[in-house]
């Protein structure tokens, strides 16, 4: 082989070695960005599952949740605080009014324990306590919608004592549980509002307040009573006469 031959060999060897190593420097990162990309079944589920669910819906430790959207915080051997959760705002917006029991009144777990009014229409929610009311918040009366801003520090609606805490609280939801829960409230509200609900998202992500009046102008009220678990009592008390109750507006 004569020199000229010799160095036209190696200089083609090289550059084919180059090029090798090049198309596995550019094959690397091509291929961590393939694999990084979400399977279409990750993605779907993604969709079907609102991720957000937890930052739309605050729940704070140390406080027991009713599936009505009422909260109960434990003050003492028989005596506990009432509120509403802050689903209740996302759902309905601020209220323009609390219709409460007097101190005194009786009120039942499970039961219609007072009204919130929005937009001139009232909305029973559920006690999630039996007992009697001891103090109501009257703050509330001068600012309803404290309720919807501090739903629970200041925002609380009653006290009530209770001789059965410990068997009301058995029937609550906290920690893990309240969590897998709201997660659960959050899913049925995105399937029941979908697709209208990207609309009433602020940037984030973050739930507007009052989407079922958004949504359903005409019927958001329906909305609320079925996430409140009060849609079928409303039902029930439309055929039945009016009767007068103990209620603290």
């Amino acid at each position: 082989m004569i020199p000229h031959d010799f160095l036209t060999l190696h200089t083609a060897k090289t550059v084919e070695y180059l090029i090798a190593v090049s198309y596995l420097l550019l094959f690397i990162p091509f291929w961590r960005f393939v694999n990084a990309r979400p399977k279409p079944d990750a993605a779907a589920a993604a969709v079907a599952r609102p991720a957000a669910a937890t930052q739309w819906f605050t729940l704070p430790e140390g406080l027991f949740y009713h599936p009505g959207h009422a909260w109960l915080r434990v003050e003492g051997p028989d005596t506990v605080a009432v509120g509403v959760d802050e689903f209740v705002g996302k759902l309905v917006g601020a209220p323009s009014a609390f219709r409460l029991p007097r101190v005194g009144a009786a009120v039942v777990q499970g039961e219609p324990a007072w009204s919130l009014v929005v937009d001139g229409r009232s909305i029973d929610m559920l006690s999630p306590v039996e007992g009697t009311v001891v103090a109501v918040n009257d703050a509330i009366a001068e600012s309803p919608s404290l309720a919807h801003q501090q739903p629970y520090a200041d925002g609380w609606l009653l006290k009530v004592r209770s001789a059965k805490v410990a068997s009301s609280l058995k029937q609550l939801l906290t920690g893990r549980l309240a969590r897998r829960w709201i997660e659960d409230v959050a899913e049925r509200l995105h399937g029941d509002l979908t697709p209208a609900l990207g609309r009433v998202s602020e940037d984030g992500g973050v739930l507007v307040d009052g989407l079922a009046r958004v949504l359903q102008p005409d019927t958001w009220d329906d909305v609320a009573r079925r996430f409140l678990l009060t849609e079928q009592r409303a039902d029930s008390a439309a055929g039945a006469p009016a009767s007068q109750g103990g209620h603290h507006a």
